[in-house]
């Protein structure tokens, strides 16, 4: 296929942008001219993997020392406003896009696409279930007055759900395999699995790996995005010093590592790209943001899941359900954990369900897979 222009648009809440990025290298890779649109922190990021890059006009980035719940006055303009869409609008208009990519999340830009003769797709960085079912679901009556005041300004009827939001759209991308989906009453038409879309790391020099030693390798990691990590992160620290096991912390520069009480069996980086390192780990401990399951399962990595908050608590769930992990509540002490540890790491099942779950995502075709889909498109 000739080269065409694709406009991606999300915004910078941790797991919102590796699969976009992922989605941004299968397309560049093919030959195809990119424009990603977001906040001024994803610009290295989006031209690393090939984008030209466009800030938002009227969307700062987000305080990294803040919960993005803390952030109303930033996010919800992000999520609502119309500003957002003119963006959409200006931009695909300047680079005569011929498709459009955006988040779920965004549901003014989602207005703006709406109104194109291009086509365009929603990339849902989070479970379809957690927009009909649970989280995105539980705070739409909040939102909704906002949305449609914004999608009337774009001359489009009023919704009374997520769903409707997408209904739109020429296609819905799902950023996990279909085994792993949550079940939900009515999966939409439009709706495509291609697995876990995870994009390749950037190069690096040589890049920090486990403590030396014949213990399994933990891997720890806690977001990328504030989310008052720092007391459940002191009580895993508390749960590795008790285990023979070469504990790796990532900690994304949310925690002054020189506060913590670090065991001699543990290493504690800011941040280590996480695909560098899963192929030597034999476990990882994680907050279960959908961007960490995902990079866990690519390698078949069984974790020790501890949500924190937003979809974390059905992405934990599905780890369980599906026999790859076991799950605790944030409120767990460090004896608790250290068992929790133990139990995964002695039992070959759940190594044995997380490399299921990673040849179900690769049968499914990854970020390839989703760039054919889009072509199918352009054609």
């Amino acid at each position: 296929m000739r080269s065409r222009r694709i406009l991606l648009t999300c915004h910078d809440a941790g797991g919102t942008v590796p699969p976009m990025l992922a989605l941004a290298q299968a397309l560049g890779d093919r030959g195809h001219q990119l424009v990603m649109l977001s906040q001024p922190s994803v610009r290295e990021r989006a031209e690393a993997a090939g984008c030209h890059f466009a800030a938002f006009s009227a969307v700062p980035d987000y305080e990294r020392d803040k919960t993005i719940e803390e952030q109303i006055a930033i996010a919800v303009p992000v999520i609502t406003g119309e500003r957002v869409g003119a963006d959409v609008l200006a931009i695909a208009r300047a680079h005569a896009v011929d498709l459009v990519v955006v988040d779920g999340n965004l549901a003014g830009g989602l207005a703006a696409a709406e109104t194109l003769e291009q086509p365009s797709v929603v990339l849902l960085h989070s479970m379809y279930a957690t927009f009909v079912d649970t989280w995105f679901a539980e705070i739409w009556p909040f939102l909704e007055p906002v949305i449609n005041d914004t999608r009337r300004g774009f001359g489009l009827a009023s919704v009374g759900d997520w769903a409707s939001v997408f209904a739109g759209h020429d296609r819905l991308l799902a950023v996990v395999p279909a085994v792993f989906d949550a079940p939900v009453a009515a999966m939409p038409a439009a709706m495509r699995h291609f697995g876990f879309l995870l994009p390749r790391p950037s190069p690096t020099g040589d890049a920090p790996g486990f403590p030396r030693g014949d213990g399994p390798a933990v891997l720890v990691g806690l977001s990328t995005t504030y989310q008052r990590q720092e007391p459940l992160l002191r009580t895993i620290l508390g749960a590795l010093d008790v285990l023979e096991v070469r504990g790796l912390v990532t900690t994304a520069g949310h925690v002054d590592i020189g506060t913590l009480q670090v065991p001699s069996n543990v290493l504690v980086e800011e941040y280590v790209p996480h695909p560098l390192v899963l192929p030597q780990a034999d476990l990882m401990v994680t907050h279960a943001g959908l961007g960490s399951v995902a990079a866990a399962l690519t390698f078949g990595v069984p974790m020790v899941c501890t949500p924190i908050a937003r979809d974390q608590p059905l992405n934990a769930e599905r780890v369980a359900t599906l026999g790859a992990g076991l799950t605790l509540p944030v409120e767990a002490t460090a004896a608790q954990l250290a068992r929790a540890v133990e139990e995964v790491l002695s039992q070959p099942s759940y190594r044995r369900a997380a490399q299921s779950i990673a040849s179900a995502s690769r049968r499914d075709g990854g970020a390839p897979a989703a760039a054919d889909e889009l072509e199918s498109l352009l054609a």
